[in-house]
């Protein structure tokens, strides 16, 4: 388990999202103390199917593959990119 000060979890809060994605456990501190803790949240069907119908959600079309967290991100022009993205939808 990692510990991280709340001024670090702060500062490099991506870093610390991508270690609980992973699986590990963070503990934050504030002043030495121990206050807090971030954990994985592990999703059933169940809430999943009700995020769905309530419209919140989509369903998965297919699992993610196994290193997605580690991919490089995409080098480009991201103005374009959201364009394309939202092309349909305006």
């Amino acid at each position: 388990m990692k510990t991280a000060p709340v001024t670090d979890l702060k500062n490099r809060l991506s870093h610390y999202l991508r270690l609980v994605a992973r699986g590990e456990s963070v503990t934050i501190t504030d002043h030495g103390q121990p206050v807090a803790r971030l954990s994985r949240v592990e999703a059933s069907s169940a809430d999943t199917a009700s995020l769905v119908a309530a419209g919140l959600a989509r369903a998965p079309l297919a699992p993610l593959p196994p290193d997605f967290l580690e991919r490089p991100l995409p080098v480009g022009d991201v103005r374009q990119a959201l364009l394309e993205d939202r092309e349909d939808r305006f």
